[in-house]
């Protein structure tokens, strides 16, 4: 029975992975580091295809099938295919996300679950690499805002899906969301210069506890954004911003 609710969740993860990776593909953009530092300069390129980070989610279930969430997400290594770069990124700068989602949760036999109805995401350029959460435990406590620029946003959250069982003691996760139709601020496109138009999508992925039936829950994870090309260049709506997770992972113990 416990192999074949594993199979039956790599199945759901593996559906997710081949349906938005069928959409879009990934490509190398490139950022004017000399904008981020200072907005009256421009000229220090630097061309990646992903960039690293971490995240704290506030996770909360009414108990009536209904969920919310809300976290925030800094960014702090590009990267080049397998290599890192050595950048401004979380040394002259930093870059950072809030991003809210509500929808639905419920059951599947031993798999918990829940689905975004609504939801968005605004991304930040930190020119003084301070901004922060004054309580770790608090995504509302962000301070240390004033320098700091909106790049872009996404109020339209596409496919999404959450999934949590357990399996022979580990609990096991699998989530992703997809925001949709990205728009660049003035800003946003100083700073991320090339390509134009562009999507990217976000990939989360981290331990948290199993979906309770009520209740708040402060979740971590990893975080890894992917620029993807735009699969229907003559649509107007790019695509946006997703948190995408799609990986089995053991949870850390204290």
């Amino acid at each position: 029975m416990k192999l074949k609710t594993l199979a039956t969740t790599l199945a759901v993860t593996a559906g997710l992975a081949c349906s938005f990776s069928a959409s879009a593909s990934r490509i190398t953009f490139t950022v004017d580091e000399a904008y981020a530092v200072d907005a009256s300069t421009s000229g220090t390129l630097v061309q990646a295809d992903k960039i690293n980070g971490g995240f704290v989610e506030r996770l909360n279930f009414d108990g009536a099938g209904n969920f919310d969430a809300k976290a925030f997400a800094t960014f702090g290594q590009f990267f080049l295919g397998s290599n890192s770069l050595n950048t401004g990124l979380n040394n002259q700068y930093s870059l950072y996300a809030i991003f809210e989602a509500s929808g639905t949760s419920g059951q599947d036999g031993a798999i918990d679950f829940f689905i975004g109805d609504q939801g968005g995401f605004r991304l930040y350029l930190d020119r003084g690499n301070d901004t922060k959460l004054s309580d770790d435990d608090d995504v509302e406590s962000v301070i240390n805002t004033d320098d700091d620029v909106e790049l872009g946003f996404s109020m339209g959250l596409g496919d999404n899906l959450a999934t949590s069982t357990t399996i022979m003691g580990q609990n096991v996760t699998a989530f992703k969301f997809d925001f949709m139709d990205f728009e660049l601020t003035g800003e946003g496109e100083n700073y991320f210069v090339a390509p134009n138009p562009f999507a990217f999508s976000l990939e989360v992925g981290g331990d948290f506890d199993a979906f309770a039936p009520a209740g708040t829950q402060i979740i971590r994870g990893d975080v890894s954004a992917e620029f993807m090309a735009v699969p229907e260049p003559s649509t107007i709506a790019v695509m946006g911003l997703g948190l995408l997770g799609l990986c089995a992972v053991r949870r850390r113990k204290a």
